[in-house]
């Protein structure tokens, strides 16, 4: 099962509350503004000192579904919470990260097939949460959706379990509006039933990532997930619970063994191996533990029975000091500098308005740690008139702090002062520019670079182009998109007015989609295309009308059978269709003494076969199916055996000649040799006697110019057989 591991104690529950001692380093006690009371934090992520997001569980039931949030935006003073999903039936989260203030992201699972799954995006606080999941992205019936995160506010990757060989990794470039998948060359090969667990990832910086399995193996990127490699955490039947480093090298791994026992491991080299700390320190907090930025400490986090804890370790995890709390189980904590911090508890079992979340109020955490340089910007600025500024974003760590000296190449770049923690970059023409940053401490010195493509931005000219001719309720139609310019590209979205019954293959993301109507009738088509400098929109009205099929066939109003075991009824069909293609279904009423070979078939002609002797009147149908739905047509038709007393022979009509037919005054016949008179009779349709006489030539003339116009049957009667022929008078 693919399930959150809450250390070796599965979901937390409220116990017997006791008196409750804080830890003097972590005295200042905040309220997540949940409504119930014994609110667990299930998950935090804390962005920077001000904001902070955190997703919430009931600790009396900590087994049902939730999807409660909160958010701070002053550093814990005030929360406001709310729910992601209207409702707890569609989907279960398996994690939360934070970008900014405004910003969020949620990854879940199908709650009805514990299977698959679909990302979420707030850009508003949380007010409204928009899905983003990409078409193909978690459809295969083994997927299933564990992480989604953020290396900087552009550039993101989703992970989720195998399928087809490899496990389902997701990368954007652009925020989230787009997403492709990391092929599976760069992800190395999963083991047999192995799998990802939901929130167990570990983000150190701007490039690198961890994730681990149940076959005790960690993944890590140090690219933002363009490349993966893979390392073993001790056996395979070991089950990865936690992973956290403090730098990019150094980070330290929870498992369960195979005897359920709780081990703990550290890497030096960015996880590529790891060693077991034997045996397991003491005082260390099993359900959650977090690398404090900056420093070379990490602090751990444990709730339930005999590990109601938070601690911290400063030599990678072999040792480790209790900050000293009674009676407080920690579910989970996050750092975002070495003196701004938070742990996540339950809040209080009467009041909801106390307590819940526990905020770091200890002297700074010191350590030497080698720097490392990071900084974010985006990947396009926009000239506004003749220049463009920026304040660049320093994400830098180390202990002491760093030193920084910044450059820009080419020339066209000025900085307002190159050693500044995060100073303003100033651009006057455009062009590509790197931008490189050297972090300096006692540790070491450090660097990384960023390209920037600044550029005279614009508005792009919106057009699109729909499918000429009669466009069909469920009938596919193209909308092609012409729209041209803009700078920066702009992406772009497809809708419709009203939308009820309107799809876009593959998404309504796709540039030129394919779009369908369940439902005839008017219809506006909307193409938004968005970019730095705004949104510009293009409607296009199309009238979506019903192409049922026509349909229509002929039968005479009288078949003259005698018995023939196997008539051939050549019914036309004149069915006609402007919406794909069709499928037919012939029937016939009563069903007594006739069939259709074979039953149900499709097509112009059907071969009907009569048992039965008597004059019967039949009714065919057949109906006509097309994507706008199905037309029926009926007619009705007699069967009449025209030689009651007589044997029909079915090889005798095919010696009988009847010509010309069709005729005009005049017709002959030509009788199959005979060694007595043969009996010559015509009739019409309705089975009036119009000639009748025996002869013994072989062939008679028959004058008709005196009879109407239109069907008639010849019948001959010799040697105590008979035949019949179809006669047309023109």
């Amino acid at each position: 099962m693919k399930k959150q591991l809450l250390t070796l104690l599965s979901c937390l529950g409220m116990g017997i509350v006791l008196a409750q001692t804080p830890s003097p380093s972590w005295t200042i006690s905040q309220n997540a503004a949940f409504t119930n009371t014994s609110v667990g934090i299930r998950f935090m992520d804390a962005v920077d000192p001000n904001v902070v997001w955190v997703v919430g569980y009931d600790g009396f039931a900590p087994n049902r579904n939730y999807n409660w949030f909160s958010r701070t935006i002053n550093g814990g003073s005030t929360f406001t919470a709310g729910t992601i999903f209207p409702d707890t039936s569609t989907y279960v989260l398996a994690n939360m990260e934070g970008v900014d203030a405004n910003t969020a992201w949620v990854c879940s699972y199908l709650k009805s097939s514990q299977a698959q799954g679909a990302i979420h995006r707030t850009t508003n606080g949380g007010a409204n949460w928009q899905n983003m999941t990409a078409a193909g992205m978690f459809t295969n019936a083994a997927s299933f959706a564990n992480v989604v995160s953020f290396f900087t506010p552009s550039v993101g990757m989703v992970m989720g379990d195998p399928i087809n060989g490899s496990f389902e990794i997701w990368r954007t470039t652009n925020g989230g509006l787009s997403w492709s998948p990391v092929p599976a060359a760069n992800i190395p090969s999963p083991l047999p039933g192995e799998y990802g667990i939901v929130n167990l990832y570990y983000k150190q910086s701007s490039s690198n990532l961890w994730y681990g399995t149940q076959m005790g193996r960690i993944y890590y990127t140090n690219n933002a997930g363009l490349t993966w490699s893979v390392s073993n955490v001790g056996a395979q039947t070991n089950t990865v619970i936690e992973i956290a480093f403090t730098t990019p090298n150094n980070g330290i791994a929870y498992v369960v063994n195979a005897a359920q026992q709780f081990d703990v491991y550290n890497t030096t080299n960015g996880g590529a191996t790891w060693s077991i700390i034997s045996p397991a320190p003491a005082n260390v907090g099993r359900n959650d533990i977090v690398g404090v930025p900056g420093t070379n400490q990490f602090v751990s986090f444990g709730a339930g029975t005999g590990n109601q804890i938070v601690s911290f370790s400063t030599n990678n995890g072999v040792s480790w000091t209790d900050y000293g709390s009674v009676n407080i189980q920690y579910l989970t904590g996050d750092f975002v500098n070495s003196s701004t911090g938070w742990a996540g508890s339950f809040s209080d079992n009467t009041n909801p308005n106390v307590g819940g979340i526990w905020k770091y109020n200890g002297a700074a955490i010191q350590g030497t740690v080698a720097p490392t340089a990071a900084f974010t910007m985006p990947a396009n600025l926009c000239l506004t008139g003749s220049s463009a500024t920026l304040q660049l974003n320093n994400s830098s760590t180390g202990s002491p702090a760093p030193t920084y000296s910044w450059s820009s190449s080419p020339a066209g770049g000025s900085l307002s002062s190159p050693t500044a923690s995060t100073p303003v970059l100033t651009f006057t023409a455009p062009g590509n520019y790197t931008v490189v940053l050297r972090a300096n401490n006692a540790a070491g010195t450090n660097s990384t670079a960023l390209v920037i493509n600044v550029q005279a931005c614009s508005l792009p000219t919106v057009n699109f182009a729909v499918t000429s001719g009669t466009i069909c309720n469920n009938g596919a139609f193209t909308a092609t998109n012409t729209s041209n310019g803009g700078s920066p590209a702009p992406s772009y979205s497809w809708s419709a007015i009203p939308s009820a019954g309107v799809t876009f293959s593959p998404s309504s993301l796709a540039m030129n989609p394919s779009i369908k109507a369940a439902t005839p009738g008017t219809y506006t088509i909307v193409l938004e295309a968005t970019n730095s400098q705004g949104v510009v929109t293009y409607t296009q009205s199309v009238n979506v009308v019903s192409c049922l099929p026509a349909v229509d066939f002929t039968v005479p109003s009288t078949f003259f059978r005698c018995n023939d075991p196997a008539n051939r009824m050549q019914t036309i069909n004149g069915s006609t269709s402007t919406n794909g293609a069709m499928s037919y279904t012939w029937s016939i009423q009563p069903t007594s003494g006739v069939s259709i070979a074979p039953p149900g078939v499709n097509g112009n002609n059907i071969l009907v076969a009569f048992t039965n002797t008597a004059i019967t009147n039949y009714s065919i149908t057949l109906r006509a199916a097309n994507a706008s739905g199905t037309t029926i047509a009926t007619k009705g038709f007699t069967v009449d055996y025209l030689c009651l007393g007589v044997q029909e022979n079915y090889d005798l009509s095919f010696l009988l000649d009847v010509y010309p037919n069709p005729a005009h005054d005049q017709f002959n016949v030509r009788m199959p040799r005979h060694n007595e008179p043969a009996k010559v009779r015509v009739v019409n349709l309705v089975g009036a006697l119009v000639f009748e006489d025996k002869s013994s030539k072989e062939v008679i003339s028959i004058n008709m110019s005196n009879r109407p116009k239109g069907v008639y049957f010849v019948t001959i009667e010799v040697n105590g057989q008979k035949a019949t022929k179809r006669l047309v008078i023109e």
